[in-house]
């Protein structure tokens, strides 16, 4: 898929819908890489034969991840070419050096990073937390990003009753939230529609 590419975010509570979304999103090319799902209980999913969400979807890996890597890559930096500028450790003998102990602290950091977001929720995910405790499946479908009206369109057109939650970039940015997605449940987002 080239090109900038967007995840749209869609909510539904029924099964059959969501499995029918996955074989009409099919038809039209979207692949199950670019089509995930994430509910509170995956049986149901692995039962119709929907693609379920991934860790890195789920979990803050990756962005958890690139932060470590950046401050571990940052600080191992900046504390060997203080060693080296002063000569307090006698083993640096120059910037190659500095570079590698830079590297070092780069795969300890993302490493640490990874261990932290296997505990954490992932930051995009965190205003569909009680739509998905309460039952509802989300569909994250990723579309470059001039295919995004037409994905819009089938959506509106085949499956109106299903909530169009925002979209936002598949790039992890370490230090940037998901501001593109609607932070309202789905039943206050119902509520204001009927209002």
């Amino acid at each position: 898929m080239g090109g900038a590419v967007r995840r749209l975010y869609y909510l539904t509570d029924d099964l059959n819908v969501t499995r029918a979304i996955s074989d009409r999103l099919h038809e039209v090319g979207i692949s199950d890489w670019n089509f995930h799902v994430l509910a509170r209980e995956n049986s149901g999913l692995y039962t119709h034969h929907i693609h379920s969400a991934l860790a890195h979807h789920y979990k803050d890996i990756i962005r958890i991840g690139e932060v470590g890597a950046l401050y571990g890559g940052a600080s191992a930096f900046v504390l060997s070419s203080c060693g080296l500028y002063f000569s307090s450790w006698f083993w640096l003998n120059d910037w190659v050096d500095v570079l590698l102990i830079s590297f070092v602290g780069l795969l300890v950091g993302a490493l640490g990073g990874v261990r932290l977001g296997l505990n954490r929720e992932n930051h995009r995910l965190k205003s569909f937390h009680d739509d998905i405790e309460a039952g509802y499946n989300l569909i994250m479908v990723d579309v470059r990003k001039e295919d995004r009206p037409r994905i819009r369109e089938l959506m509106n057109m085949e499956f109106a009753n299903v909530s169009y939650r925002g979209n936002d970039s598949t790039f992890v940015r370490p230090f940037k939230s998901g501001e593109r997605i609607f932070p309202q449940s789905v039943d206050a987002h119902s509520q204001q529609k009927s209002t």
